[in-house]
This record gives structure tokens, C-alpha cells and sequence, in this order.
């Protein structure tokens, strides 16, 4: 039932019509997005949290973005595309909380060991590292649940976990635990009291650069029946996504942001309640290849 759930919210936030234009916020790529993280408290450091929109780099060169959805109010999930000349840029990375394997919205030791165990129960084996044979058993707070999240912990689609792909899981894990990672807007949540899960879905980075678009992005909150939808949303600055491009052409191009909607916390029906965002509230960034 809970699978259901979510890929319930996934599938509306995805294909459902959109009546009101009535979310608020600001939504686009930063460019030059600073160093945001969360301090000893738990309280988000982002002194640079204005979207810059402009950027020169030289061909070749890698830098980070981050999707901002900046004056947030009672969030509870955005969905949008994004496009850009693939001939000027390629996508390197997309990513929010990798291997998410319980939703929680942040990384624990038991996914960690978990996750580690199987690589090296496979690579010791003499197996492949297919994410199918991949189980996960934890307590979701309502008793053990076993579920099979292989394809959370295939970051590249190719069926099998790798090495590369569990180096950049540790450390990423390493950079949440010493306080040095991007503190995305579902981490935020988690780290409030009860049960704050959320899912996000990205396209694989290949397909993204067959064409340079990526549709569908999309990121939830998943609210718990038993829990009260006043107050359960994001309000502020919401980092939604890092994006890591390659400048692998001289040129420009503008990086762009349509087909944008939501959900508030006040969400009950697909038919009525999906918020688009108007054309003002959509911010186009150019990045100049020398």
C-alpha cells in the first residue's frame, strides 16, 4: 500500500491536468549557487540563495547547479521539465538524496551498511551486483517491512550496482554526516519530528542528453494519513535538484524551465487541486562556452 501511495502522488503530479495558477515562488537554475549547508543545529547556511542566471566557462569544464524554488509556501510537491542545447552542455549528474531506500528524506548507518554489504556480498561472490537481488527490511514506524529497491540504488540504469555508483553514495553520505553537503528541501523536512517521507524521479542522464531535455522531474512530500496536512508543507527557499553539467561545445545555452506544477499541502483531488506556475515565475539561465 505504500508503493501504491506513491507512485499514486508520482502519477498525478505527472500527467494531470492544471487548473490554478496560485503557488507561489520563484523557479530556476542557479548558477553561481554558493555553498549552502546545514550547521551543527540543523539550521540551513545559504547566504547565496538568490538565483544567478548567468555564467561563462571555458569548454570542457564541469560546475554545479542547483534548482531553486525560492518563497516556497505550504510545498508539497513540483513537478517540471528542463531543456537546454546539448550541443553546448551535457548533463553529468542529477541528483537530491541518493539511495533513499526507506524515503526518510536522509541517509541512516542501516542503509548505509545495508547497501555496502551487498556490494561486497557480490563482488566476494564472484555475482554481477544486479539491484534486483537487492532487499531492504527496516521499521517504517508501523512494524518490519521487506521491500525490493533495487532501482533507487542504480543511479546509471544499467541494472547493477557498481563501484562508481556506491563511491559517490559514501561520499555523499560522508559530506551529510560532517554537515557539508546541499541541504535539499526534503532533508529539511526530515528533520522535523514524525514521519516525513518524500520521493523524487529524474530522468537517467543519457536520456537527458539524447535531445538535452529532462521532463517530469519531480519531487514529493508523502503525507501520512494519521498526520495533520496543516503545517506538514515546506515554507522558504526550497533547493529542489543539483544539476552538474559539461561544457562540451563553444556557444551558449539557455537552460529552461516549463511544463511547471505543483502541489500544496492542502492536496486532495488530481482533478482540482495541481498548481501551475506562471510564465513570471519561471527564470531562464544562459551559460556562455568559451
Amino acid at each position: 500500500m505504500r508503493k501504491l501511495a506513491i507512485f499514486s502522488v508520482l502519477l498525478a503530479m505527472a500527467v494531470a491536468p492544471s487548473y490554478a495558477q496560485d503557488i507561489a515562488g520563484t523557479l530556476g537554475f542557479d548558477l553561481v549557487p554558493g555553498a549552502p549547508v546545514f550547521d551543527l543545529s540543523n539550521n540551513v547556511v545559504d547566504d547565496d540563495s538568490d538565483i544567478d542566471t548567468a555564467l561563462t566557462v571555458n569548454n570542457g569544464e564541469q560546475f554545479s547547479t542547483l534548482i531553486r524554488l525560492n518563497g516556497a509556501q505550504d510545498l508539497l510537491g513540483v513537478t517540471f521539465d528542463f531543456s537546454f542545447d546539448d550541443a553546448v552542455l551535457n548533463v553529468v549528474t542529477v541528483r537530491e538524496t541518493r539511495m533513499d531506500i526507506d524515503f526518510s528524506g536522509d541517509k541512516s548507518f542501516q542503509e548505509l551498511n545495508d547497501i555496502v554489504g551487498f556490494f561486497l556480498d557480490e563482488f566476494g561472490s564472484g555475482g554481477d551486483g544486479a539491484v534486483n537481488k537487492f532487499s531492504y527490511t527496516y521499521d517504517d514506524g508501523t512494524g518490519s517491512i521487506t521491500t525490493s529497491p533495487g532501482i533507487l540504488i542504480d543511479l546509471d540504469g544499467d541494472g547493477l550496482l557498481g563501484f562508481v555508483e556506491l563511491n559517490d553514495y559514501i561520499n555523499e553520505f560522508l559530506n551529510e554526516f560532517e554537515n557539508k553537503d546541499v541541504p535539499f528541501w526534503t532533508e529539511v523536512v526530515a528533520k522535523r519530528s514524525g514521519f516525513n517521507e518524500s520521493v523524487e524521479v529524474f530522468d537517467l542522464v543519457s536520456a537527458i542528453n539524447n535531445g538535452g531535455q529532462a521532463t517530469d522531474n519531480t519531487v514529493v512530500l508523502l503525507r501520512r494519513p494519521d498526520t495533520s496536512a496543516t503545517g506538514f508543507g515546506f515554507d522558504g527557499n526550497a533547493i529542489l535538484l543539483e544539476v552538474v553539467f559539461q561544457a562540451v561545445g563553444a556557444g551558449s545555452s539557455a537552460i529552461t524551465i516549463d511544463q511547471a506544477s505543483g502541489i500544496l499541502e492542502t492536496f486532495t483531488d488530481i482533478n482540482s487541486d495541481i498548481k501551475t506556475f506562471g510564465a513570471g515565475q519561471l527564470v531562464t539561465s544562459t551559460v556562455t562556452v568559451n
